[in-house]
């Protein structure tokens, strides 16, 4: 999606915003999207996976995925061209 693109289209108040430290994995996130938009990525330490998206321009913002979570590894922000951009541009990571 380009910047011209993304302005065209309407965009959600919020969208999700995945803090890969604060993920424990369980995937309950990965479940609740109405929309199937979250799946489980592997990070840049092998064998950890958390949620990512890879067309978050389809994300509602409805924030189901983050009121699942208990850990606090993914919340809602209303950066919201930005979190689309983590999402498409950025691999999840975790500082070592």
């Amino acid at each position: 999606m380009t910047e011209t693109d993304s302005k065209s289209k309407k965009l959600p108040k919020q969208m999700p915003w995945v803090t890969p430290v604060n993920c424990e994995g369980c995937g309950d996130c990965v479940n609740k999207c109405k929309k199937e938009l979250l799946k489980m990525t592997e990070t840049n330490i092998a064998g950890i996976f958390v949620p990512w998206m890879s067309e978050p321009e389809l994300c509602v913002g409805c924030g189901l995925c983050a009121s699942t979570c208990v850990m606090g590894g993914i919340m809602m922000t209303e950066y919201v061209e930005m979190a689309i951009n983590r999402f498409k541009n950025q691999k999840p990571t975790i500082n070592k």
